[in-house]
């Protein structure tokens, strides 16, 4: 059945990334509890979500997610590849031009009711992209910026974001050369393994073609990286107050947290 949103997740058993020295995770960080977050926060009547798992590490019959529907299992082990790979995924789906796809990386946390703010995103005026993270990377750093309002809450002109975000499916079809190509040839690779997009970059080229991006004041989501926090918000509480513990859940772990 249709519904407004549809979410394309990407989980891996493992991150080369999390071993470069700027990436640090808070002491509350849990990935279980983070997946728990974001099912026990979505309105099933407004999305659908399809998991990208990425097995290069490990399996997904290792992981929480062995019971999951509506898996694809892809076999990459790099952030680029597996960016790129689920660009195909969505591409192979052929969704209708007006359908929102929100691309969701498996370390962002969510405050409950953002299907509906991530919505109330795609009615101001020329908003191409629509992300619900507050990038603390942007503030007080010079950067001029229109401030709008929805019903629930205040957005904000941003320069760009991470690779989680989201457009409708016709906007993205437009924009897919600019989509891979800071996945693959203006790609950052350090060294074997260490692979992955230059999604601000990306941002500020779709920015030259008047594809503008909203970001919610304060925000309805957040990066679990503890250098790059969403502002204001008690994360922690939220998290403990959206994970419900199950059996299920105890049997299945990622090798690191």
């Amino acid at each position: 059945m249709k519904k407004p949103i549809e979410v394309f997740l990407r989980h891996c058993y493992y991150s080369k990334l999390q071993e470069l020295p700027d990436r640090t995770r808070p002491d509350w960080f849990n990935k279980i509890k983070v997946f728990e977050n974001f099912k026990n926060t979505l309105d099933p009547d407004l999305i659908n979500y399809t998991i990208i798992y990425d097995e290069f590490y490990g399996g997904i019959e290792k992981t929480f997610l062995a019971r999951e529907k509506n898996v694809e299992v892809i076999n990459h082990g790099s952030e680029c590849e597996s960016f790129l790979s689920t660009l195909d995924i969505v591409q192979s789906r052929n969704f209708d031009d007006d359908q929102i796809i929100y691309f969701l990386e498996d370390d962002y946390l969510h405050r409950p009711s953002w299907c509906d703010v991530l919505l109330e995103g795609f009615t101001v005026d020329n908003a191409s992209y629509v992300t619900l993270y507050d990038f603390d990377f942007f503030i007080a750093k010079g950067f001029l910026s229109e401030i709008f309002f929805t019903q629930s809450t205040h957005w904000r002109a941003t320069p760009a974001t991470t690779n989680t975000y989201a457009c409708r499916y016709k906007t993205l079809l437009e924009d897919l050369d600019v989509h891979k190509k800071y996945s693959s040839e203006k790609a950052i690779k350090e060294k074997d393994g260490f692979h992955f997009s230059r999604d601000y970059d990306k941002f500020w080229e779709l920015k030259n073609y008047e594809r503008f991006l909203i970001s919610t004041l304060p925000g309805w989501s957040t990066h679990c990286d503890f250098n790059h926090l969403s502002p204001i918000i008690d994360w922690e509480k939220i998290l403990n107050e959206t994970y419900s513990i199950t059996s299920d859940n105890n049997e299945k772990t990622f090798n690191y947290s």
